[in-house]
Protein backbone atom coordinates (compact mmCIF):
# COMPACT_ATOMS: atom_id res chain seq x y z
CA UNK A 1 0.00 0.00 0.00
CA UNK A 2 1.02 3.77 0.04
CA UNK A 3 2.96 4.72 2.33
CA UNK A 4 0.54 7.56 2.98
CA UNK A 5 -2.11 5.02 4.02
CA UNK A 6 -0.16 3.31 6.87
CA UNK A 7 -1.43 5.70 9.71
CA UNK A 8 -4.87 3.88 8.67
CA UNK A 9 -3.49 0.64 9.76
CA UNK A 10 -4.22 -0.52 13.64
CA UNK A 11 -0.40 -0.64 14.66
CA UNK A 12 -1.24 -4.25 16.84
CA UNK A 13 -2.00 -5.63 13.10
CA UNK A 14 0.96 -4.09 11.61
CA UNK A 15 3.09 -5.78 14.50
CA UNK A 16 1.93 -8.88 14.49
CA UNK A 17 2.12 -9.14 10.51
CA UNK A 18 6.10 -8.15 11.55
CA UNK A 19 6.14 -11.38 13.34
CA UNK A 20 4.59 -13.94 11.48
CA UNK A 21 6.35 -17.11 10.15
CA UNK A 22 9.23 -16.42 13.12
CA UNK A 23 10.11 -18.70 15.90
CA UNK A 24 7.69 -18.12 18.22
CA UNK A 25 4.87 -16.78 15.78
CA UNK A 26 4.47 -20.36 13.91
CA UNK A 27 1.00 -20.63 14.97
CA UNK A 28 -0.17 -16.98 15.62
CA UNK A 29 -3.63 -16.04 14.73
CA UNK A 30 -3.89 -12.25 13.96
CA UNK A 31 -7.68 -12.40 14.09
CA UNK A 32 -7.88 -13.66 17.64
CA UNK A 33 -4.87 -11.45 18.98
CA UNK A 34 -6.77 -8.17 17.63
CA UNK A 35 -10.28 -9.36 18.88
CA UNK A 36 -8.38 -9.88 22.44
CA UNK A 37 -6.85 -6.19 22.36
CA UNK A 38 -10.83 -5.18 21.48
CA UNK A 39 -12.37 -7.13 24.40
CA UNK A 40 -9.43 -5.64 26.17
CA UNK A 41 -10.06 -1.98 25.24
CA UNK A 42 -13.45 -2.20 26.57
CA UNK A 43 -12.38 -3.50 30.02
CA UNK A 44 -10.68 -0.36 30.37
CA UNK A 45 -12.86 2.35 29.24
CA UNK A 46 -15.27 0.49 31.57
CA UNK A 47 -12.85 0.87 34.34
CA UNK A 48 -11.87 4.54 33.63
CA UNK A 49 -15.72 5.35 33.27
CA UNK A 50 -16.15 4.35 36.81
CA UNK A 51 -13.18 6.35 37.81
CA UNK A 52 -13.23 9.58 36.24
CA UNK A 53 -14.55 11.58 39.36
CA UNK A 54 -11.43 11.24 40.96
CA UNK A 55 -10.41 14.50 38.23
CA UNK A 56 -11.65 16.65 40.44
CA UNK A 57 -12.19 14.60 44.18
CA UNK A 58 -10.04 15.93 46.47
CA UNK A 59 -8.92 12.86 47.70
CA UNK A 60 -7.58 11.57 44.36
CA UNK A 61 -7.10 15.05 42.14
CA UNK A 62 -3.30 15.66 42.95
CA UNK A 63 -2.50 12.24 42.01
CA UNK A 64 -4.06 12.56 38.58
CA UNK A 65 -2.28 16.12 38.15
CA UNK A 66 -6.37 17.21 37.90
CA UNK A 67 -6.08 16.08 34.22
CA UNK A 68 -8.60 13.66 33.07
CA UNK A 69 -5.63 12.82 30.36
CA UNK A 70 -3.46 11.72 33.01
CA UNK A 71 -6.17 9.60 34.86
CA UNK A 72 -7.09 7.79 31.42
CA UNK A 73 -3.32 6.91 30.78
CA UNK A 74 -2.80 5.45 34.12
CA UNK A 75 -5.77 3.81 34.30
CA UNK A 76 -4.97 2.38 30.86
CA UNK A 77 -1.85 0.71 32.02
CA UNK A 78 -3.67 -0.36 35.36
CA UNK A 79 -6.32 -2.08 33.92
CA UNK A 80 -3.78 -4.26 31.30
CA UNK A 81 -1.20 -4.84 34.39
CA UNK A 82 -3.62 -5.60 37.43
CA UNK A 83 -6.80 -6.56 35.96
CA UNK A 84 -6.07 -8.53 32.70
CA UNK A 85 -2.92 -9.76 33.77
CA UNK A 86 -0.48 -8.14 31.29
CA UNK A 87 2.91 -8.68 32.91
CA UNK A 88 6.72 -7.90 31.61
CA UNK A 89 9.03 -11.33 30.46
CA UNK A 90 11.56 -11.34 33.44
CA UNK A 91 14.16 -13.94 31.66
CA UNK A 92 14.58 -11.22 29.02
CA UNK A 93 15.56 -8.84 32.07
CA UNK A 94 19.03 -9.79 31.90
CA UNK A 95 19.56 -11.57 28.87
CA UNK A 96 17.44 -9.63 26.23
CA UNK A 97 17.93 -11.90 22.60
CA UNK A 98 15.29 -11.97 19.59
CA UNK A 99 15.84 -15.51 19.02
CA UNK A 100 12.11 -15.83 19.95
CA UNK A 101 9.44 -13.10 18.62
CA UNK A 102 7.50 -13.26 21.49
CA UNK A 103 10.34 -11.29 22.94
CA UNK A 104 9.60 -8.45 20.47
CA UNK A 105 6.51 -8.23 19.56
CA UNK A 106 2.84 -8.15 20.79
CA UNK A 107 1.70 -11.81 20.40
CA UNK A 108 4.01 -12.53 23.46
CA UNK A 109 1.26 -11.26 26.06
CA UNK A 110 -1.43 -12.36 24.24
CA UNK A 111 -3.28 -15.77 25.49
CA UNK A 112 -4.26 -18.23 23.03
CA UNK A 113 -7.58 -19.51 22.65
CA UNK A 114 -8.27 -21.30 26.21
CA UNK A 115 -5.60 -19.68 27.47
CA UNK A 116 -4.58 -16.63 30.04
CA UNK A 117 -1.80 -14.04 30.33
CA UNK A 118 -0.67 -16.33 33.00
CA UNK A 119 0.66 -19.00 30.20
CA UNK A 120 2.24 -16.31 28.14
CA UNK A 121 5.96 -15.43 28.75
CA UNK A 122 5.23 -11.58 29.11
CA UNK A 123 6.64 -8.67 27.20
CA UNK A 124 9.39 -5.98 27.33
CA UNK A 125 10.07 -2.35 26.31
CA UNK A 126 10.32 -3.71 22.57
CA UNK A 127 7.09 -4.62 22.95
CA UNK A 128 4.54 -2.99 25.94
CA UNK A 129 4.93 0.25 24.83
CA UNK A 130 3.36 -1.08 21.37
CA UNK A 131 0.72 -2.97 23.61
CA UNK A 132 0.16 -0.20 25.42
CA UNK A 133 -0.60 2.12 22.17
CA UNK A 134 -2.50 -0.43 20.91
CA UNK A 135 -5.21 -0.79 23.40
CA UNK A 136 -5.21 3.17 23.96
CA UNK A 137 -5.67 3.55 20.27
CA UNK A 138 -8.67 1.85 20.39
CA UNK A 139 -10.12 4.31 22.54
CA UNK A 140 -9.37 7.26 20.57
CA UNK A 141 -6.21 8.21 22.95
CA UNK A 142 -3.83 10.25 21.12
CA UNK A 143 -0.67 8.10 22.25
CA UNK A 144 2.48 7.71 20.15
CA UNK A 145 5.63 5.49 20.47
CA UNK A 146 8.97 7.39 21.29
CA UNK A 147 12.42 6.10 21.28
CA UNK A 148 15.31 6.64 22.94
CA UNK A 149 18.67 4.61 23.34
CA UNK A 150 17.67 0.82 24.16
CA UNK A 151 14.15 1.88 25.30
CA UNK A 152 10.87 2.75 23.84
CA UNK A 153 7.71 4.44 25.74
CA UNK A 154 4.64 6.17 25.12
CA UNK A 155 3.70 9.94 24.57
CA UNK A 156 0.03 11.21 25.02
CA UNK A 157 0.12 13.81 22.53
CA UNK A 158 -3.20 15.54 22.41
CA UNK A 159 -2.33 19.35 22.22
CA UNK A 160 -4.38 19.42 18.95
CA UNK A 161 -6.92 17.30 19.93
CA UNK A 162 -11.01 17.89 19.47
CA UNK A 163 -11.42 17.18 23.37
CA UNK A 164 -10.04 20.28 25.62
CA UNK A 165 -9.72 17.65 28.18
CA UNK A 166 -7.31 15.37 25.94
CA UNK A 167 -4.97 18.91 25.15
CA UNK A 168 -1.72 17.34 26.95
CA UNK A 169 1.37 16.49 26.45
CA UNK A 170 2.85 13.62 28.46
CA UNK A 171 5.16 10.94 28.61
CA UNK A 172 4.15 7.27 29.59
CA UNK A 173 6.31 4.90 31.05
CA UNK A 174 4.98 1.26 31.28
CA UNK A 175 7.19 -1.56 31.55
CA UNK A 176 7.41 -1.40 35.34
CA UNK A 177 3.76 -0.14 36.46
CA UNK A 178 2.82 3.35 35.59
CA UNK A 179 5.19 6.45 35.85
CA UNK A 180 5.62 9.97 33.79
CA UNK A 181 8.90 11.62 33.19
CA UNK A 182 10.18 14.66 31.37
CA UNK A 183 11.77 14.21 27.93
CA UNK A 184 15.32 14.89 30.16
CA UNK A 185 14.72 11.96 32.16
CA UNK A 186 15.66 10.14 29.03
CA UNK A 187 18.89 11.34 28.12
CA UNK A 188 20.32 9.91 30.96
CA UNK A 189 18.27 6.65 31.27
CA UNK A 190 18.63 3.83 30.39
CA UNK A 191 21.89 5.69 28.92
CA UNK A 192 23.60 9.20 29.10
CA UNK A 193 23.09 11.10 25.92
CA UNK A 194 24.64 13.66 24.32
CA UNK A 195 22.66 16.33 22.66
CA UNK A 196 24.37 15.47 19.48
CA UNK A 197 23.46 11.80 19.94
CA UNK A 198 19.61 12.96 20.61
CA UNK A 199 19.61 14.63 17.54
CA UNK A 200 21.56 12.59 14.77
CA UNK A 201 19.61 9.37 16.17
CA UNK A 202 15.89 11.07 16.17
CA UNK A 203 15.39 9.95 19.90
CA UNK A 204 12.27 11.47 22.05
CA UNK A 205 10.66 12.33 18.83
CA UNK A 206 6.94 11.33 18.65
CA UNK A 207 7.42 8.02 15.60
CA UNK A 208 5.26 8.71 12.86
CA UNK A 209 3.85 5.43 11.03
CA UNK A 210 6.46 4.94 8.87
CA UNK A 211 8.75 4.90 11.34
CA UNK A 212 7.27 2.55 13.58
CA UNK A 213 6.47 -0.22 10.79
CA UNK A 214 10.36 0.57 10.48
CA UNK A 215 11.21 -0.11 14.13
CA UNK A 216 9.10 -3.37 14.02
CA UNK A 217 10.60 -4.36 10.32
CA UNK A 218 13.72 -4.29 12.32
CA UNK A 219 12.72 -6.35 15.13
CA UNK A 220 11.89 -8.52 12.54
CA UNK A 221 15.67 -8.54 11.47
CA UNK A 222 17.11 -8.97 15.43
CA UNK A 223 15.14 -12.19 15.31
CA UNK A 224 16.55 -13.49 11.51
CA UNK A 225 19.89 -12.74 13.21
CA UNK A 226 19.67 -14.32 16.40
CA UNK A 227 18.38 -17.45 14.46
CA UNK A 228 21.55 -17.33 12.60
CA UNK A 229 19.59 -16.16 9.54
CA UNK A 230 22.03 -12.83 8.27
CA UNK A 231 20.98 -12.66 4.67
CA UNK A 232 17.31 -12.58 5.63
CA UNK A 233 18.20 -10.61 8.92
CA UNK A 234 20.03 -8.05 6.07
CA UNK A 235 16.57 -8.08 3.76
CA UNK A 236 14.43 -6.81 7.17
CA UNK A 237 17.15 -3.96 7.70
CA UNK A 238 17.16 -2.75 4.37
CA UNK A 239 13.09 -2.50 4.33
CA UNK A 240 13.22 -0.88 7.60
CA UNK A 241 16.17 1.97 6.16
CA UNK A 242 13.54 2.22 2.90
CA UNK A 243 10.87 3.12 5.51
CA UNK A 244 13.14 5.74 8.17
CA UNK A 245 16.44 6.47 6.09
CA UNK A 246 17.18 9.33 8.43
CA UNK A 247 18.42 6.48 11.50
CA UNK A 248 21.71 5.36 10.86
CA UNK A 249 21.15 2.05 13.08
CA UNK A 250 19.45 0.67 10.42
CA UNK A 251 21.83 0.98 7.55
CA UNK A 252 24.54 0.37 9.48
CA UNK A 253 22.67 -3.17 10.60
CA UNK A 254 22.51 -3.63 6.68
CA UNK A 255 26.19 -3.23 6.01
CA UNK A 256 27.62 -5.24 8.92
CA UNK A 257 25.27 -8.15 8.13
CA UNK A 258 25.69 -7.93 4.06
CA UNK A 259 29.63 -7.94 5.10
CA UNK A 260 28.87 -11.34 6.53
CA UNK A 261 26.55 -12.97 4.60
CA UNK A 262 26.76 -11.83 0.84
CA UNK A 263 23.78 -10.20 0.97
CA UNK A 264 23.31 -7.72 -1.68
CA UNK A 265 21.37 -4.30 -0.88
CA UNK A 266 19.36 -3.23 -3.82
CA UNK A 267 18.47 0.40 -2.51
CA UNK A 268 21.39 2.33 -4.45
CA UNK A 269 22.69 4.26 -1.04
CA UNK A 270 23.34 1.41 0.87
CA UNK A 271 24.46 -0.92 -2.12
CA UNK A 272 26.88 2.28 -2.49
CA UNK A 273 27.95 2.46 1.37
CA UNK A 274 28.77 -1.68 0.84
CA UNK A 275 30.91 -1.16 -1.75
CA UNK A 276 32.76 1.71 0.17
CA UNK A 277 33.15 -0.34 3.43
CA UNK A 278 34.18 -3.69 1.57
CA UNK A 279 37.14 -1.17 -0.48
CA UNK A 280 37.96 -0.06 3.22
CA UNK A 281 38.15 -3.88 4.44
CA UNK A 282 40.26 -5.13 1.16
CA UNK A 283 42.99 -2.27 1.62
CA UNK A 284 43.18 -3.38 6.12
CA UNK A 285 43.79 -6.69 4.91
CA UNK A 286 47.67 -7.89 5.89
CA UNK A 287 50.03 -8.72 2.89
CA UNK A 288 49.77 -12.42 2.30
CA UNK A 289 53.17 -14.34 2.76
CA UNK A 290 53.79 -16.38 -0.98
CA UNK A 291 56.55 -18.39 0.21
CA UNK A 292 58.99 -16.51 -2.52
CA UNK A 293 62.89 -16.27 -1.48
CA UNK A 294 64.03 -12.44 -1.33
CA UNK A 295 66.11 -11.97 -4.55
CA UNK A 296 69.66 -10.67 -3.49
CA UNK A 297 70.09 -6.86 -4.14
CA UNK A 298 71.90 -7.47 -7.63
CA UNK A 299 68.50 -9.43 -8.20
CA UNK A 300 66.70 -7.41 -7.28
CA UNK A 301 68.02 -4.42 -9.06
CA UNK A 302 68.11 -6.95 -12.66
CA UNK A 303 64.39 -8.16 -11.89
CA UNK A 304 63.31 -4.32 -11.52
CA UNK A 305 65.05 -3.70 -14.91
CA UNK A 306 64.01 -6.56 -17.17
CA UNK A 307 61.11 -8.47 -15.16
CA UNK A 308 60.47 -12.33 -15.03
CA UNK A 309 57.94 -13.41 -17.55
CA UNK A 310 55.01 -15.22 -15.04
CA UNK A 311 56.54 -14.48 -11.89
CA UNK A 312 55.39 -11.61 -10.27
CA UNK A 313 57.97 -8.83 -8.48
CA UNK A 314 58.10 -9.62 -4.83
CA UNK A 315 59.39 -6.23 -4.61
CA UNK A 316 56.39 -4.59 -5.62
CA UNK A 317 52.81 -3.83 -4.10
CA UNK A 318 50.03 -5.19 -6.25
CA UNK A 319 46.87 -6.80 -5.85
CA UNK A 320 48.57 -9.76 -6.30
CA UNK A 321 49.29 -10.14 -2.79
CA UNK A 322 46.06 -9.58 -1.14
CA UNK A 323 43.31 -12.84 -0.98
CA UNK A 324 39.67 -13.43 0.19
CA UNK A 325 39.46 -13.23 3.90
CA UNK A 326 39.73 -16.96 5.25
CA UNK A 327 38.14 -17.63 8.94
CA UNK A 328 39.89 -16.08 11.60
CA UNK A 329 41.15 -12.78 10.16
CA UNK A 330 39.44 -9.89 12.15
CA UNK A 331 37.42 -8.02 10.06
CA UNK A 332 37.27 -4.27 10.25
CA UNK A 333 34.77 -3.59 13.19
CA UNK A 334 31.22 -2.01 12.48
CA UNK A 335 31.15 1.59 14.00
CA UNK A 336 28.62 1.96 17.21
CA UNK A 337 25.52 3.85 16.48
CA UNK A 338 23.30 3.76 19.06
CA UNK A 339 20.49 2.18 18.44
CA UNK A 340 16.35 3.15 18.12
CA UNK A 341 14.54 2.21 21.09
CA UNK A 342 15.35 -1.52 20.17
CA UNK A 343 17.58 -3.48 23.16
CA UNK A 344 19.64 -5.74 21.15
CA UNK A 345 21.28 -8.93 22.13
CA UNK A 346 24.13 -8.71 24.81
CA UNK A 347 26.32 -11.73 22.49
CA UNK A 348 26.27 -11.80 18.99
CA UNK A 349 24.87 -14.76 16.70
CA UNK A 350 26.76 -17.69 16.10
CA UNK A 351 27.14 -19.22 12.28
CA UNK A 352 24.66 -21.35 11.71
CA UNK A 353 21.14 -22.38 9.80
CA UNK A 354 17.92 -22.69 10.78
CA UNK A 355 16.24 -23.26 7.37
CA UNK A 356 16.36 -27.26 7.93
CA UNK A 357 13.72 -26.54 10.49
CA UNK A 358 11.19 -24.34 8.41
CA UNK A 359 11.17 -21.77 11.41
CA UNK A 360 11.63 -19.17 8.66
CA UNK A 361 12.12 -18.47 4.67
CA UNK A 362 14.73 -20.04 2.86
CA UNK A 363 16.61 -16.96 1.62
CA UNK A 364 19.70 -17.49 -0.35
CA UNK A 365 22.95 -15.77 0.95
CA UNK A 366 22.45 -12.84 -1.66
CA UNK A 367 18.80 -12.88 -1.83
CA UNK A 368 17.62 -9.77 -2.71
CA UNK A 369 13.57 -10.30 -2.73
CA UNK A 370 11.28 -8.36 -0.94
Amino acid sequence: MPAKQLGDVDIAEMNLLCAMGLPGAVKLDIDHSLATLDRWAARVAAQTKRHLYRVTDPRYAEHYRHSEAYLRAEFLVQVLYEDLGVKYDMTAKDNFNFDDSRVAFIHGMIPAPGQSPADTPGGTCASMPVMITAVGRRLGYPLKLVTTKGHVFVRWEGEDHSSPAWRQRFNIEGTNGFSSHPDDYYKTWPFKLTEQQVRANGYLLSLTPMEEFAMFLASRGHCGEDNKQPAFAARCYENAYRYDTRRPCYRAWVIDVAMRSGYRPVTPALAALLAQRKRRALAQRPAVNLGIPMPSAAAAAATATHGLPGVPDPTRVGPWQHQPATPGVPQPPTPHVPQPGIPRPHQPSAPGQLREKGLMPNTGSADNSR
